[in-house]
């Protein structure tokens, strides 16, 4: 793996994981493994779709009578910490672990996530994993835009800037693919106006494997570390030295 600096205060706003998989399993079978998941994130919601089947209308002169029925289903289950900043959410075929609090490196972050994991063991050994993803949504406080190349290597220019009216929010959408692999990167670049002046600046880094995997914590480990190296990769190269300057 490339070596990257170190970053004393990272710009990371929301990191995530996301496993994606085929296999037999029930939602209800998460609730087997409810208290163990709860240790660590006591609070349960759920996350319920609800359908409307209008069946028959009568329209009437000068009315309208519309007869029809609702139903209500779980999707998913939402495990959440006493502060509402880290998050497992369940489904029959997702899996996505959010973390919300102070990023202070790969290592606690990978370590919380396999830890969780490793509580609904017995369900995952019994899925095929058909994508994962390790997400990282970055934020930046710019004291002006004036000039985006003093911030960003990547960006989407005119050839005639002056000639533009100041900008107030800028935008972009990025597709990579990662030769010889199955893997994929989605990259969003978005800036708007906060405050003093000054301006917010995301930079959204979702990095895809479709690579199908069992479930096994050693196979996993190697997989998500290559996600990493990609999304560190992206980052880095994306960025001036100005932009890393402002996160030491």
């Amino acid at each position: 793996m490339a070596n990257y600096v170190n970053l004393k205060n990272p710009p990371v706003a929301i990191a995530l994981f996301q496993l994606k998989y085929t296999g037999d399993i029930k939602l209800s079978d998460f609730l087997t493994y409810e208290n163990s998941i709860k240790h660590n994130l006591p609070i349960r919601r759920e996350k319920i779709e609800v359908g409307i089947d209008l069946g028959k209308t009568s329209i009437h002169l000068g009315e309208t009578k519309i007869e029809g029925t609702t139903n209500a289903e779980i999707k998913s289950y939402v495990f959440i910490s006493t502060d509402q900043k880290t998050k497992l959410e369940v489904s029959i075929d997702t899996i996505t672990f959010t973390e919300e609090h102070q990023y202070i490196g790969w290592e606690n972050f990978s370590k919380d996530f396999f830890s969780l994991l490793d509580k609904i063991r017995p369900i995952l050994e019994r899925v095929q994993i058909k994508r994962t993803s390790v997400r990282f949504i970055n934020r930046f406080t710019l004291q002006n835009f004036e000039n985006p190349q003093k911030y960003f290597n990547t960006m989407v220019t005119s050839k005639n800037p002056q000639s533009l009216y100041p900008i107030h929010q800028y935008g972009f959408r990025l597709v990579m693919d990662v030769p010889d692999t199955e893997i994929y990167s989605i990259v969003n670049h978005n800036v708007e106006t906060i405050s003093n002046g000054q301006y917010s600046y995301t930079f959204d880094i979702d990095v895809l494997d479709k690579q199908n995997l069992v479930y096994d914590i050693g196979t996993l480990s190697l997989n998500l570390e290559k996600l990493r190296e990609i999304k560190n990769k992206i980052f880095f190269e994306s960025i001036t030295q100005e932009t890393i300057d402002l996160c030491n």
